[in-house]
């Protein structure tokens, strides 16, 4: 939490914005290539980033959404067994979704979406690296990320416009 307050460009929350016109043409892009594994080589669409990509913008939003939700549901089941005060401050959660049968199905789905995440993120993570060369793999073990010059200029002149 305190890095993407305080890191670079790279690491801000601002990177992980996925709503401008850019990010939704290179989240097409992105998605031609991850679903019909069609490598385009228009440069005007291809993600110039160094950071995530806009797939990975509005995949971590989505996750997000999904970990309330299941806080949400899981603290809602909780609640009636419990004697702490936190789970009993989501007892409202149960009756908004129609009593304990939905908010176990909901939570179930939730856990669900966890799982398919994870597997289809670690796919994509390698595949990413592979495809594009961006070193966003070998940061995350080394430390370090060595970028292309080139790529590294087209993205601060893409910054300047």
């Amino acid at each position: 939490m305190y890095w993407s307050f305080v890191g670079n460009q790279f690491a801000s929350w601002r990177a992980y914005w996925p709503f401008t016109k850019k990010s939704w043409s290179n989240l097409k892009h992105v998605l031609k290539n991850d679903i019909l594994l069609r490598n385009d080589k228009n440069p005007e669409l291809k993600n110039i980033s160094i950071g995530h990509n806009s797939l990975a913008a509005v995949s971590y939003i989505g996750l997000f959404l999904i970990a309330l939700i299941s806080v949400f549901t899981g603290f809602a089941l909780y609640a009636d067994t419990s004697t702490w005060f936190l789970p009993k401050m989501f007892s409202w959660v149960t009756p908004l979704f129609g009593g304990d049968f939905m908010v176990r199905s909901i939570h179930h789905i939730a856990m669900w979406g966890f799982i398919f995440f994870t597997l289809i993120h670690i796919y994509l993570v390698f595949y990413h690296d592979w495809l594009e060369g961006r070193g966003e793999v070998s940061s995350m073990f080394g430390g370090y990320k060595f970028v292309n010059e080139s790529r590294l200029k087209k993205v601060r002149e893409a910054e300047k416009k």
